[in-house]
């Protein structure tokens, strides 16, 4: 039997060089057993797989005879996914946004499933498209937007009403059909769609929507608006017109009197013309005869760029209300689908403010020796200052820096950490705007001083006595020297290591930040360690071979530890052996696994 790696690459080929190409006998591959072991590597090393679903039950135990019982109810078709369990999270917004919580081996299949869709669908994919899609990211979707829609006008700022909570399920599996010609496993989906979920001790049925917290939800969202990213294809073909805007006889006049006045050798009436000229569009904005259109879509956010005039906005918002309701049976929010002037609002997108600079005065020299213009109507990415302000108020009171109470009981090794994870995170999502570095800095200065007084008030100290204690040299940025630094030297396996507050540099960057390249999404980078311990089929802690093998998980390996050193109490040989191997996880047979969770 073929291994995943290669079934997956056919699979993807023959979408890459077929355009129309319809898949069939798709459902014999949930028979291989290396799909299976291909996904429990994909998915073991996530926190949620410790969080049981309603059958109670978890990753820990995961052993091939799950496979095997999977793949016999699959062949009889007897196979049901389990209900999801329902919980709640917190919105932005203050409301509470449902998800629900599959059982570990519904999991285990979604994941399956969703590696034979994304093979099938990917090369067919927009890319206008970068939500939930390898090498795609909002930073893919933010740059797109700022290097193809120069000299925007107007913008059409798209909001779907609980889009993933809306998708028809006699529509999608309709879409999934034309490309996948296989009942049962169309059947499968349709199952993992109706499944319902189980909230007050009851189970309630799902007519529409893909389950929330699913595996394939966000690749069946992905094939769902597909549709209307084809839509928009053509939306954008009709709406090109020229290849050029006309030239503005107003800028024309004024080169012409330029270049006269420079023959007469007036260069004081030559130097005032270019001044002039700096605030004149060399083309006429109001060309009816050119039109560009750009749309870039992250999951159901998406936003359409004009470079026209606002008659051109309002008859695509109308054709794509249509659109979405006749189609896809879903509806825009009136309220928050908005077209916008560009020029004189900002648009908000994926967390970032957007902008056109309207700067005539800084100019560069192009390939040609030419000086020209060089920001004129770009597009701006920009830090929302309020985002600035929500992040700064756990640590400042009355606009001064105060200590972060809930962090007081942490080593300050940990409390570092924490803090430069929390600056680190906020400026890697903001590089691409061009004031990030203004912005974080403002967050940084209040950050820092949290930072300081956080140790003082653990220690019962001063925060001149924290730098002092705790300041490390580093070098300036600017200029010669060093300077001080909150920082810890701790020792490792390698030797003494060093941890400073974050001191990296804030400026903007000019490509997009995504994830090290996958295959398919799938990250093929041969066999996993994980897997070779399992095949070897060998007890890590008795030794026993062939008996039942089985793999225990634990959630943090570091809580465990830390839980026996505050007792005062040896750990077991099983957490000491996880601990020298550096794992969450321990391969052992059925007899120790009992043993370990009856803490013998």
């Amino acid at each position: 039997m073929q291994t995943a790696e290669k079934v997956l690459s056919i699979l993807n080929q023959k979408s890459q060089r077929h355009e129309n190409y319809v898949f069939d006998r798709v459902y014999r591959n949930l028979f291989n057993e290396d799909f299976y072991l291909t996904a429990y590597r994909k998915i073991y090393p996530k926190q949620g797989n410790m969080t049981a679903g309603v059958d109670g039950k978890t990753i820990d135990g995961f052993n091939k005879t799950v496979i095997s019982k999977l793949i016999n109810k699959l062949k009889s078709e007897a196979y049901y996914p389990n209900p999801v369990r329902r919980t709640y999270i917190p919105k932005k917004n203050g409301k509470m946004r449902p998800l629900g919580i599959p059982s570990f081996e519904d999991k285990l299949v979604q994941e399956v499933i969703r590696q034979i869709l994304e093979a099938i669908y990917e090369p067919r994919f927009s890319p206008n498209s970068h939500g939930f899609r390898p090498n795609k990211s909002c930073h893919t979707a933010l740059y797109q937007l700022k290097s193809t829609s120069k000299g925007t006008n107007w913008v059409v700022e798209g909001d779907i009403t609980s889009c993933f909570d809306s998708i028809d399920h006699e529509i999608l599996l309709r879409i999934l059909s034309e490309k996948i010609s296989d009942g049962r496993f169309i059947e499968l989906i349709r199952r993992f769609l109706t499944s319902g979920y189980f909230e007050f001790k009851q189970v309630f049925g799902t007519f529409s929507g893909s389950p929330q917290g699913g595996i394939i939800s966000p690749i069946l969202a992905n094939i769902y608006l597909n549709e209307f990213d084809k839509f928009m294809d053509k939306i954008i073909t009709e709406n090109t017109i020229g290849k050029e805007k006309k030239r503005n006889p107003e800028y024309h006049r004024l080169v012409c009197k330029r270049y006269e006045a420079n023959k007469r050798g007036d260069t004081e009436l030559a130097q005032r013309l270019l001044k002039e000229l700096q605030f004149v569009h060399s083309r006429d904005p109001m060309d009816k005869n050119y039109r560009r259109v750009n749309y870039v879509r992250y999951a159901d956010d998406f936003v359409i760029f004009i470079n026209g005039d606002k008659d051109t906005g309002l008859r695509i918002k109308q054709q794509i209300t249509v659109f979405f309701k006749e189609k896809l049976k879903l509806e825009l929010n009136a309220e928050k689908t908005l077209i916008t002037n560009l020029k004189d609002n900002r648009v908000k997108f994926l967390g970032y403010e957007i902008a056109k600079s309207e700067d005539n005065t800084i100019l560069k020299v192009n390939s040609k020796g030419v000086k020209e213009r060089s920001i004129n109507g770009t597009i701006q990415l920009l830090v929302p200052s309020e985002v600035i302000y929500k992040k700064t108020a756990p640590y400042s009171r009355y606009g001064e820096s105060y200590p972060f109470v809930q962090r007081v009981n942490l080593p300050v090794l940990d409390i570092i950490s924490e803090f430069n994870a929390e600056i680190r995170g906020l400026y890697n999502y903001y590089c691409l705007a061009t004031d990030v570095s203004s912005k974080v800095n403002k967050f940084k200065h209040i950050h820092y001083f949290s930072l300081a007084k956080t140790i003082a008030r653990k220690e019962n100290s001063t925060v001149s006595k924290v730098i002092e204690k705790y300041g490390i040299d580093v070098p300036r940025k600017q200029g010669t020297g060093t300077r001080k630094i909150i920082g810890v030297k701790y020792q490792t396996k390698q030797g003494e290591q060093t941890l400073t507050y974050f001191n990296d540099s804030l400026k903007k960057v000019d490509k997009p930040l995504i994830n090290i390249p996958e295959r398919f999404g799938l990250g093929f980078t041969g066999r996993s360690q994980l897997l070779a311990r399992l095949n070897a089929d060998k007890c890590e802690m008795c030794g026993a071979e062939h008996e039942n093998i089985e793999v225990h998980h634990v959630r943090k390996l570091k809580d465990i530890i830390t839980k026996y050193k505050k007792r005062g109490s040896v750990a077991p040989d099983w957490v000491l052996q996880m601990s020298r191997m550096n794992r969450k996880t321990l391969i052992v047979c059925e007899n120790c696994h009992k043993k370990i969770h009856a803490g013998k």
